[in-house]
C-alpha cells in the first residue's frame, strides 16, 4: 500500500465516519433528571472508532464536520450554537486522552486504560470546569439568564444551589455515564472491528 492510498483510505473512511456521527447527532433523547436542553445521543461512536482506526485527528475532524452540519441544517437552535461548542469540547475531551494512550499501546488493555481515561476528562474538564467557566456563562450572556438556568436544576432538585454545584451534581456524573455508555459499546463492537482496528497500525507502517 502506497502512501497516496493510505491518505485516501483515511480520507474516505473518516468522511464515512463522519456521517454517521452526523446521522447519529440528529437522533438525540431526553435525558431523566437533567434539564430539557441536555440530550443524549449516540455520535460519540463513531468518533471513537475513527479516534481508535485511524488516529486522534480523525476523531476530531469526525467531531468538526457532525458539529458543523448538525449546526448549519439545524440552526443555532435553542443554544445559540452553544451546545455544539459543548459538545465539540467534550468530545476532545475524550478523543485526545483515548486516542494518544491507544497510539502508545495499541492493544485491548491500552483501549479500556484510554477509555477510562477519556470518560474522567470528559466529566470532569468538561461537564464541570468547562461548563462553569465558558458555557454557562455564554448562556447567561446569550441564552438565559443563570436564575433562571438554576433554577430548572433546581425543579429536580430544590437543594441545589449555585453553577459549581449544580454542575458538580448534575453534569459531572451525567458526562460520565454518557462517554462510559459509549465505551462499553465500544469494547463490545472492538472484537468485531479487529480487522479494521488495524488500519491504523497498516497505515503507520506506511508512513515509516
Amino acid at each position: 500500500m502506497t502512501k497516496t492510498v493510505s491518505r485516501s483510505k483515511w480520507l474516505a473512511l473518516t468522511a464515512i465516519l463522519s456521517a454517521m456521527a452526523s446521522v447519529l447527532y440528529f437522533l438525540e433523547m431526553p435525558v431523566p433528571l437533567m434539564p430539557a436542553f441536555i440530550q443524549f445521543d449516540f455520535s460519540m461512536l463513531p468518533i471513537f472508532i475513527g479516534n481508535i482506526a485511524l488516529g486522534p485527528l480523525s476523531g476530531i475532524v469526525i467531531t468538526i464536520v457532525k458539529d458543523l452540519i448538525h449546526l448549519i441544517i439545524k440552526g443555532a437552535g435553542a443554544t445559540g450554537g452553544i451546545g455544539d461548542f459543548a459538545d465539540f469540547f467534550t468530545c476532545l475531551c475524550f478523543i485526545l486522552p483515548s486516542g494518544l494512550i491507544y497510539k502508545r499501546f495499541p492493544n485491548f488493555k491500552g483501549m479500556i486504560v484510554g477509555l477510562i481515561a477519556g470518560c474522567i476528562s470528559s466529566a470532569v474538564l468538561s461537564g464541570l470546569v468547562f461548563n462553569a467557566l465558558v458555557v454557562y456563562p455564554l448562556y447567561d450572556k446569550f441564552i438565559l439568564p443563570m436564575a433562571a438556568i438554576i433554577g430548572m436544576y433546581q425543579q429536580i432538585r430544590p437543594s441545589a444551589n449555585g453553577l459549581w454545584e449544580i454542575l458538580a451534581m448534575f453534569n459531572m456524573p451525567y458526562t460520565f455515564l454518557k462517554c462510559v455508555v459509549i465505551s462499553i459499546i465500544a469494547v463490545i463492537i472492538a472484537k468485531p472491528l479487529s480487522s479494521f482496528l488495524k488500519i491504523n497500525k497498516d497505515t503507520n507502517q506506511q508512513s515509516t
